[in-house]
Formats: C-alpha cells, structure tokens, sequence
C-alpha cells in the first residue's frame, strides 16, 4: 500500500499492558517513520519486550492502539492480523530455529507456511535469503544444532528476511555472541533493512549494537518512553536517565532495586 507522508508506519498510542499487580507498560507513545530503524533501548524489566510482543501480535494489551499503516491492529480479527502480520519479519532472541527441520526449511518457513509457496520455489528464496546474510548454501541440509552461535543468527535473519517484509524486528540481536559477531550480525542487519527499504524495531540492552543498527533511539523506563531522538544526540541529549543508562552509571534517576 502506498505510504501516506503523514502517517507513521507503526505508531503506538497511550499503550497499558498489565499483569495482576505488576504495570508493565503504562501510557507508552511511540512512532516509527517508513523506512527509518528505532531502537528500544532500556533495562531488563522495563518493558521492552512486552511492547514487541504486543506489536507483532503475541499479547493483547490492556488498552491503547497499535497503528500499522494507519490501522489500528488491537481488537482486529485473526484473518485482518494475519492480513497485517504478513508485513512483518522477526529475529527472536537466540534465533528460535525450530530442531526438526534442516536449516533451508527454518528459512523457508514464512514462505511456506504464510505465502503457500512450493517447496522447490522455497528452496531457492530461502538459498538466496541464505546467501544476502553471509552463509553459505552448503550447510542448507544441516540441523540447526549443527552450527555456530554466529550461523544460528544469520540463519534467524535469512528467515526474517526471506518473505521480503516491509517492517522487521529484531528481539535483542547481539544477544549471546562475542563483540566481533555482534558487529557482523549488526551490518548484516543494516545492510538487509536498507536493501528492503523496510521500516526496523529493534529492543536492545547493548549500547554498541544500538549505536550501529538504528538512526534514532527511544529510551524506556517505568512502562513509558523518556527520550527519543536521532542516535546523534544520544551523547548530549540532556536527558539524566539515557545520560545514566549509556555511561552505565548506578548513581542516577534509575535505580536498581538489589535484594540485601
């Protein structure tokens, strides 16, 4: 569908998401323009995952709206969610290939499961989403268990990537991999968020990896965004908790509560 100027490509409205007496997200707003990469950025237990999770359609939230090209997705149907859903590409945290299927399948998946498409046809896209990503086809017949860490998570991106998704998303990428595949893995998803000219959210903990993967960064605490801006700013923003949060200081407006 063609892009409105003017409309957010996911847009996120006054969300609550509760769980018994625990307020996960509360009143958080959030924007992402069409073809920009936003990383989430905060620590564990502030909600980060719970907003991806309630975006991509695996939780429900409490209350607010969730704005996919103008529509808002809370309350749709399962055949509009799907209709939706189709749009999107997700790397999980530590990759969730599934063990019983050769790595080529784990790529193919959305494309045969979402899009109908034949297995030969599968085999080939998912050959080549293997090959944008680094790895080579050989291993395409190998059990997941058979590789790296490192291979595991290109594998997870050729996923992503293979249904060629408008907006991808990225659950902690560096997550589990030494500093120099951390690196690779961030230019792999650089390089395969342009090439789509997709739209990217990324949740992050790691500072480094959000510096290189995003061009603006929002920053939550308590369930709410604190600060969003251009990566450029991060450094000056003036914003006490993001000037505490990237220095990794424990004196600040955050604080941790540690069991004595």
């Amino acid at each position: 569908m063609t892009q409105d100027r003017n409309t957010a490509k996911i847009e996120v409205r006054d969300l609550h998401k509760s769980f018994g007496s625990k307020h996960v997200l509360q009143g958080l707003n959030l924007s992402i323009e069409a073809g920009k990469s936003l990383a989430v950025i905060g620590g564990s237990g502030t909600g980060k995952s719970v907003l991806i999770k309630n975006i991509i359609g695996l939780m429900e939230p409490d209350s607010g709206a969730i704005l996919i090209d103008g529509e808002d997705v809370v309350g749709m149907s399962v055949a509009e969610r799907e209709r939706v859903t189709r749009k999107f590409g997700m790397l999980f945290q530590g990759a969730a290939l599934f063990d019983s299927l050769p790595v080529w399948e784990n790529v193919a998946f959305g494309l045969m499961q979402s899009q109908g498409m034949n297995r030969r046809e599968a085999r080939e896209a998912a050959l080549e989403a293997m090959v944008q990503v680094g790895l080579e086809t050989d291993i395409a017949d190998r059990s997941p268990a058979e590789l790296s860490g490192g291979m595991q998570k290109r594998a997870g991106l050729a996923r992503a990537i293979a249904t060629k998704p408008e907006i991808l998303f990225f659950d902690e990428p560096t997550t589990g991999l030494d500093p120099i595949m951390g690196s690779v893995i961030d230019n792999l998803i650089v390089k395969s968020v342009r090439e789509l000219g997709a739209t990217a959210l990324s949740i992050t903990h790691d500072m480094a990896s959000a510096r290189r993967i995003a061009d603006n960064i929002a920053m939550i605490y308590e369930g709410r965004i604190v600060w969003h801006g251009p990566v450029s700013e991060i450094d000056h923003s003036g914003n006490e908790m993001l000037d505490q949060f990237i220095h990794g200081r424990s004196d600040g407006p955050i604080q941790l509560r540690v069991a004595g």
